[in-house]
């Protein structure tokens, strides 16, 4: 029997008035044969049945869509319940008992989430109830003494509990659908809430990241009773408060759910719908998996366009990503929501005269931003049975009325620019700020080796329509172009994810990076506040030191800028350019990677003399000097990293994030910044430019002897070796004092390494020093057995990743014997080593012989000059010792016939440790920070 909206409640009553008895006799007759699919729906009280007048939950009228002889709607809704409380009070499992292959769950929870975890704050007049949920989607927990229960209880995120239900729910077989939160009937200056906090928005997270279903019903069924106007004109669907129900509104939720789970793919409930069910409109929107604002209370960037922008539900599907995914980056999330509701195959017209355009206005609120891209799509046919989404070439006023083949409907067809113009004033009117982009480029390059620009179409269509509105404009078209051009075919080919339009992840994120420096030119940038000042997503910095010299798009630093997380760049460790020794610190915000600095030196007036270090002392460049009025720019790269790593799969072992010993916290070359150090002289930086380097990298492994030490006077010949390249090697200095192999392994300082080596790194591997201390038997490995079986190791892990492993003898101690001759502490492990190397075909650079010419070139008198603490240890080195080391390594590398040796300095003219550099007349600029305390080891 099919019961009409108007008689739900009469439904509804006769239903309650059924004894128990007769409903359990109704189950019993049914043959098991017959047992029909089952759509559950767990939620709380705007789903549940209520009372069937004035307090009626979406899920009780939502069986009259479906047709009783095909499936059987099961509303498990409980009025009260949080996502939380559905479980602890065994619904959950109850619900999960019955649910078996090919059933369909719908999840709705958060309206009771928010409520107090145990008890309400003082003064509240609520009632006890102790149901909340932590908020947002990680692991953190609470134990508590249930107050409600007094049950002691441990109470976790609504994220963990929402993915308890659907990984049952998939175990049992049935497909888990999630739903955002029933609209509520408040109002603030004039518009209506769009969900309440941030349970919808989790609700979108948790549906990307563990591909299930989503549905949006927020949205849509604010954009029916907005333009009602008032709380006073929903009260008839609102008629107990602003949150239940009655049997209008519940009609319209469940409506809305239908309409969605008709417009996923696959359809869910295909061949289950009743003519009610039929007759809904499906929500075309539902399947893409379209983003939604994090938080309301926010100004939010909407982006609008095409697949180039958004390709697909944003998953990466086929290896195709639009920009839009990966914008957010370059934004500052805790000030700005950044929510890219681009829809692949649609031109400027079919954008605007879907359901796309209308679903965006309608969550675009006053002081938003509205970014659009469109013209991919436009140059089509504007009528056809396939896809009819052309425009008249243009920005003109002319028109064209069509008979639409695909949709049936009568349609009046504008100019591109007209379309433009729509999205633009529209977005004013609403006191939203628009900004038009042009099309990225496709992968076509012309007889010159060129990509081609859309030159006299939509390039320059976007740019006159920005020019005649006033409005912003970023000329994506020739950013991205310009880009194309100097990487190269061969480069470029590898940003497509097909044949010529849509970009690969690469590719995707270098364009996001064109859309972000293009934002940053404008004068003004009305996103600027929003921003990030970071590295991270592959953003391009340009930093200004000399407001003379500032050009369009450079961020200008001010002479009192000290760095904080929060401005992401600026002076650090108390020093500026006014400091006494003339030595500063300079830091970006920025993710694991390689970077390209490209440092303009020079002074109008004065001369200069600059020596550049980066994280803990690492040096790039010595003694560039400028004349009075010269300026000078030198390119190197350098690398930075945090102790973060990918996560394990579940139950798999490993970690988060590298051991560090206590003398690593918080050092520069373990956080989440670039530290550059500007010394020498008098060191002059007029500019500096930094961008991501995707360059071969130098891993270095090993001890005291190789780390980057982050104080004078100790010194290793692994921070010394970046200066010794030209700008195309990045050197990531991972030793560090007191390591042995082993504990490199277990400290997972190995596995930071692997994670980020590709084809075509390096891996230099020096060890010894602690391995052979036998007093360590934790670490030990003794020289022909373990010690070789490590190396082995260490060599495939390399290989395996198609880097290119090179063995480093340990360079010896300072002991010299009654002849002056070095006697050496290094046992068999020089020689086993060298074994290895044979064994495994790999170059050797034996660092323990040269040492040992080097000392003895010295002489007992002078070593001491080469070593830490002004001679007194005698194991580790000072700039000069670590200098000459580091020469001793290059040479190596060129003794070996590495391809590396190709990116060798210039001023590199070989080195013969049996003729060092003049000990006393040696000199690197010293960095502001010293140390007595001895590195670990020896």
């Amino acid at each position: 029997m099919i019961f009409s909206k108007s008689s739900y409640p009469l439904r509804l009553l006769g239903l309650l008035s059924l004894g128990v008895a007769t409903l359990a006799s109704l189950c019993l007759a049914q043959d098991p044969s017959e047992k029909l699919p089952r759509i559950f729906v767990a939620g709380d009280s705007t789903a549940a049945a209520g009372d069937g007048t004035d307090r009626v939950g979406w899920a009780a009228p939502f069986a009259e869509f479906f047709d009783a002889e095909k499936v059987e709607v099961q509303n498990r809704a409980r009025g009260g319940r949080s996502s939380r409380t559905f479980i602890t009070e065994g619904l959950w499992d109850d619900l999960l008992q019955e649910v078996e292959v090919g059933d369909v769950v719908l999840i709705q929870f958060g309206h009771n989430d928010g409520g107090a975890i145990n008890r309400e704050p003082e003064g509240s007049n609520r009632p006890l109830r102790a149901r909340g949920s932590l908020p947002g989607l990680g692991d953190e927990s609470e134990e508590i003494l249930n107050a409600v229960t007094g049950k002691r209880e441990i109470v976790y995120t609504y994220g963990h509990y929402m993915r308890k239900m659907i990984a049952d729910t998939r175990e049992k077989g049935a497909t888990p659908v999630l739903l955002s939160l029933t609209a509520r009937n408040l109002w603030k200056n004039g518009r209506l809430e769009r969900g309440s906090g941030k349970y919808g928005y989790w609700t979108y997270l948790l549906a990307k990241e563990l591909d299930v279903p989503f549905i949006d019903i927020t949205n849509p069924v604010v954009d029916r009773f907005e333009p009602l106007g008032s709380k006073e004109a929903l009260d008839v669907y609102f008629p107990k408060d602003y949150v239940h129900t009655g049997p209008e509104g519940a009609w319209v939720n469940a409506e809305t759910v239908v309409a969605g789970l008709k417009g996923l793919r696959p359809n869910p409930v295909e061949g289950w719908l009743s003519e009610k069910g039929e007759a809904v409109e499906p929500d075309t929107l539902s399947w893409l998996k379209l983003p939604i604002p994090a938080d309301n209370q926010k100004p939010t960037v909407f982006l609008i366009g095409d697949s180039t922008v958004r390709n697909g539900r944003g998953d990466g599907s086929n290896g195709q990503w639009g920009w839009g995914a990966f914008l957010d980056l370059h934004f500052d999330e805790s000030k700005v929501n950044v929510v890219n509701r681009a829809v692949g195959g649609l031109s400027s017209r079919t954008f605007f005269t879907g359901p796309y355009w209308p679903r965006v206005k309608g969550m675009m609120k006053e002081g938003d931003f509205l970014i659009m891209q469109f013209g991919h799509n436009d140059n089509i046919a504007l009528n056809d049975a396939k896809r009819a989404r052309g425009t008249i070439k243009g920005i003109g006023e002319e028109t064209e009325a069509i008979d639409n083949m695909l949709t049936g409907k009568h349609e009046v067809v504008h100019t591109y620019g007209w379309y433009l113009r729509q999205y633009i004033q529209t977005a004013e009117a609403m006191g939203v700020t628009p900004i038009v982009c042009s099309l990225v480029p496709r992968k076509s390059w012309n007889e010159e080796g060129k990509i081609n620009r859309s030159v006299g179409s939509y390039r320059d269509w976007a740019e006159q329509v920005a020019e005649q509105e006033g409005v912003s404009f970023v000329d994506l078209n020739s950013l991205v172009a310009d880009k194309y051009d100097a990487l190269g075919k061969k480069a470029v080919d590898p940003l497509f994810g097909d044949a010529h339009t849509h970009t690969s992840l690469e590719g995707a994120i270098l364009n996001a990076q064109c859309v972000a420096e293009g934002l940053r030119a404008l004068e003004p940038n009305p996103l600027a506040a929003y921003m990030t000042v970071s590295l991270a997503g592959g953003n391009v910095l340009r930093f200004s030191f000399d407001p003379a010299a500032t050009r369009r798009g450079d961020i200008e630093v001010a002479s009192d800028q000290s760095y904080d997380q929060e401005s992401g760049y600026g002076y650090d460790l108390g020093t500026s350019p006014e400091s006494a020794n003339g030595a500063y610190y300079f830091s970006v915000s920025a993710e694991d990677g390689n970077y390209r600095l490209e440092i303009e030196f020079g002074d109008e007036h004065s001369a200069s003399s600059n020596t550049v270090k980066v994280e803990s002392r690492r040096l790039l460049l010595e003694k560039v000097d400028t004349k009075p009025g010269e300026f000078v720019t030198r390119s190197v790269v350098a690398n930075t990293r945090n102790e973060k790593l990918v996560p394990p799969e579940k139950f798999a072992p490993g970690g988060t994030a590298v051991v560090l010993n206590e003398r690593e916290i918080g050092k520069l070359h373990w956080d989440d910044k670039l530290t550059i150090e500007f010394n020498g002289s008098a060191p002059s930086v007029r500019s500096i430019r930094i961008e991501p380097a995707a360059v071969p990298t130098v891993y270095l492994v090993g001890d005291s002897t190789v780390t980057d030490q982050p104080y004078e006077p100790a010194a290793s010949w692994g921070q010394m070796l970046p200066r010794f390249f030209e700008g195309e090697i990045a050197v990531a200095n991972h030793a560090e004092s007191g390591e042995t192999m082993k504990s490199f392994m277990t400290g997972l300082r190995l596995a930071k390494v692997l994670q980020d080596m590709k084809e075509g790194d390096y891996l230099f591997i020096q060890f010894t020093h602690n391995d052979q201390k036998r007093q360590w038997p934790q670490t030990y490995v003794e020289a022909n057995s373990t010690y070789k079986a490590y190396l082995n190791v260490l060599i495939a892990e390399a290989r395996l990743r198609g880097a290119t492993p090179v063995l480093v003898t340990s360079m010896e101690r300072r002991r010299f014997d009654e002849k002056g001759k070095i006697v050496s502490t290094l046992g068999d492990y020089p020689k086993a080593m060298r074994e290895v190397a044979k064994a495994q075909k790999v170059s050797l650079i034996d660092l323990q012989r040269m040492s040992v010419m080097l000392y003895e070139a010295l002489g007992e008198e002078d070593a001491p000059k080469a070593f830490s603490n002004g001679g007194k240890d005698a194991t580790h080195h000072n700039n000069y010792g670590a200098y000459q080391l580091a020469k001793c390594v290059v040479q190596g590398i060129v003794d070996a016939r590495l391809p590396l040796a190709k990116h060798i300095v210039d001023d590199f003219e070989g080195y013969n440790p049996k003729r060092p550099d003049d000990v006393d007349t040696f000199e690197i600029a010293a960095s502001p920070f010293s140390s007595d305390l001895a590195p670990l080891g020896n």
